[in-house]
């Protein structure tokens, strides 16, 4: 059994996962897993985010290019932590091509948004903190099924965004537990912000 598992286990990755550490894998060059049907779990990830080039120093600006990059390629943004470092994202699109179109666009602009390049006039080649160099490595991906599992991954992003402003586990659960209920109620507005934060 124990065997069985761990199978199934690999299975289920290679089927439904995709880039971050598993690029040092044989599969590296296959394509990024899709379904229209369903959400996908995304981490950016960024060992040169730090200091001043601090995702979280930026956060203003990076939650404003996730909203409107979804926007202009058709991608429902279901949730998003900016956790410093990396970027946890969950979301869906109509079509491999727009989630490739919306992988570009906020890599891009987030790199340069961090790194102090600007349009027309990049960093030099030499810089360590490059915006070509900037992320560790292509974003990886994960195929997210619907109920529990999407339930899961979008608590676990909305928890990791509390916590990353301080707020311990248990007060984050707390906080979003009432923050849904009164959204549900009418009591407070489907903003863009809230929804890109993971309250759905």
């Amino acid at each position: 059994m124990p065997h069985q598992l761990s199978l199934l286990s690999t299975w289920q990755k290679d089927r439904f996962a995709f880039g971050g550490s598993l690029l040092k894998k044989s599969h590296a060059k296959g394509k990024r897993p899709f379904s229209k049907k369903l959400a996908v779990h995304l981490v950016l990830r960024s060992s040169s985010a730090t200091g001043s080039r601090s995702l979280l120093r930026h956060e203003r600006r990076v939650s404003d290019v996730l909203l409107s990059e979804a926007s202009a390629k058709g991608v429902k943004l279901h949730g998003a932590a900016n956790a410093g470092k990396h970027l946890h994202l969950l979301v869906q699109a109509p079509s491999r091509a727009q989630l490739s179109a919306f992988l570009r666009a906020i890599a891009g602009r987030i790199a340069m948004i961090s790194s102090g390049a600007r349009k027309g006039c990049p960093l030099s080649s030499s810089s360590a903190h490059s915006t070509t160099r900037f992320w560790d490595q292509r974003p990886f991906s994960r195929l997210v099924s619907l109920g529990r599992d999407f339930t899961n991954v979008l608590s676990y992003i909305s928890l990791n965004s509390t916590e990353v402003a301080g707020f311990s586990r248990s007060g984050a659960r707390a906080m979003f537990r009432e923050i849904r209920e009164r959204m549900l109620r009418g009591e407070i507005a489907r903003s863009p912000r809230l929804i890109a934060a993971g309250f759905v």
